[in-house]
């Protein structure tokens, strides 16, 4: 039993550093961007971002922004998929289309005296 627990707790703890090895703090300064974008670049209806493209999220891009319903893709920064269309704040990509997400914390608070 006390092997189980330990080896839980190991491998929480290598899937919480997981992200921070491989997109660690200082990954984007390690490796900078070969190719620049700039903002003038961006042609309506998408958007100049300055950390969205290439492995981490590291560098620019123009990303149009998807409204709700609108079909869409989830990615991982770390593996260097960055799509050209991602939904709009605070939309969320669930099941391929971007979706309203109600609020975690929507409980009404009672006051009682």
């Amino acid at each position: 039993m006390k092997v189980t627990l330990v080896l839980l707790v190991l491998a929480c703890a290598i899937s919480l550093a997981y992200g921070d090895l491989v997109c660690g703090s200082s990954y984007c300064k390690d490796n900078p961007c070969t190719a620049n974008i700039s903002a003038k670049a961006c042609k309506t209806p998408a958007l100049y971002r300055a950390n969205h493209a290439g492995k981490c999220a590291c560098c620019p891009a123009c990303v149009t922004l998807l409204s709700e319903g609108a079909a869409c893709k989830t990615y991982s920064k770390e593996l260097g998929e960055t799509p050209s269309a991602v939904c709009r704040e605070p939309l969320k990509c669930l099941k391929g289309v971007c979706t309203k997400v109600a609020p975690r914390f929507g409980l009404k608070y009672h006051h009682f005296n």
